[in-house]
């Protein structure tokens, strides 16, 4: 691919790098170069559009202009797993120059089906752990990105400190390694606590609305996980039974707060976004994947939603509207 755009010596630093092996000149090819970057979007979500357009928006920042020097081909697979190996397999018959990928689910395809294409990731909650890269520090292989993960302690703290909460409905989908990892964290925490959580793992939406009914009488709260049946619709019908039931809903999902959700130390998918956008411009300069850092979000960002707190009647601590980075969703 070679060499085309200059970086600053900051976003090298940021990104774990020096600048040994970059130029700050920019030449006259590198402003009419052709780079074709493939988009798997995995699903239609407004966190996932944020994601994207912070994506955009700091490839833009360093001349990588759309329309001008770059071609962006998005596509989405609506959440099929079958579809996305399809789309993957389009990018690499395109020869696209980068792929970028959302989601663990659509990510493990991306990095199946290609060693050759660089691949960024973004809104992977834990790409060691799923196996998509061997470390923060260097993947061992042709992927680098950016993790959508909060810890289950900033959640369960959130969640005790606004409702005293003793029992936890935790709703997750069935069988996503993801979303189970977060359960399992969840639980360690929580018994230190002396909390208790209560699993809800329907594997698709039809199944939701019943599976909460089941147990929604005998726990205080519910909590959305950050995972792809929430995502894609779950998140909606948790709130709506949990409001019906006089039951605050938590979530680690913005989308969720804006939905309903009665508050959650959620990621900024643009924010994370932007990092993912860093990251390829490192790689369309000639960086390699494995050379560069994965990142995740390192400052908390809560949301209220005040329709919501109105609704349950519910009163948010001092210490929490206080919180210099504190957002409120109506």
């Amino acid at each position: 691919m070679g060499l085309k755009f200059g970086l600053t010596l900051t976003v090298l630093l940021l990104l774990g790098l020096d600048d040994n092996s970059f130029t700050t000149q920019m030449d006259a090819e590198a402003q009419t170069m052709s780079i074709k970057i493939g988009i798997a979007k995995w699903m239609e979500n407004s966190d996932y559009n944020e994601n994207i357009s912070g994506f955009k928006d700091s490839l833009k920042e360093y001349g990588f202009m759309e329309g001008v020097n770059v071609e962006y081909v998005e596509r989405n697979p609506k959440g099929d797993e079958t579809i996305q190996r399809e789309i993957i397999q389009e990018f690499i018959a395109m020869d696209v120059d980068l792929i970028y990928s959302l989601t663990t689910t659509g990510t493990l395809i991306a990095k199946d089906l290609t060693e050759d294409i660089p691949i960024v990731f973004s809104i992977v909650t834990f790409p060691v752990e799923s196996g998509i890269v061997d470390s923060f520090e260097s993947s061992g292989n042709n992927l680098v990105g950016t993790s959508n993960f909060v810890s289950v302690e900033k959640q369960l703290d959130l969640i005790y400190d606004i409702s005293k909460a003793q029992k936890i409905g935790f709703l997750h989908r069935q069988g996503e390694s993801n979303s189970k990892i977060q359960f399992e964290l969840m639980m360690e925490y929580a018994e230190l606590k002396g909390i208790s959580v209560v699993e809800i793992k329907p594997s698709n939406l039809d199944e939701v609305e019943n599976s909460i009914n089941q147990v929604i009488s005998e726990i205080d709260v519910l909590y959305n996980a950050c995972d792809t049946l929430v995502q894609s619709g779950a998140e909606e019908i948790a709130i709506s039974v949990g409001l019906e039931n006089n039951k605050p809903t938590f979530s680690c999902n913005k989308a969720g707060i804006n939905s309903g959700a009665l508050a959650g130390n959620v990621v900024d998918y643009k924010k994370i976004g932007e990092l993912a956008g860093l990251k390829a411009v490192v790689i369309l300069n000639g960086g390699n994947p494995s050379n560069i850092l994965s990142e995740k979000q390192k400052d908390d960002n809560i949301f209220v939603n005040i329709e919501s707190q109105k609704i349950l009647e519910i009163e948010i601590p001092k210490h929490i509207k206080n919180i210099s980075n504190l957002r409120f969703a109506s």
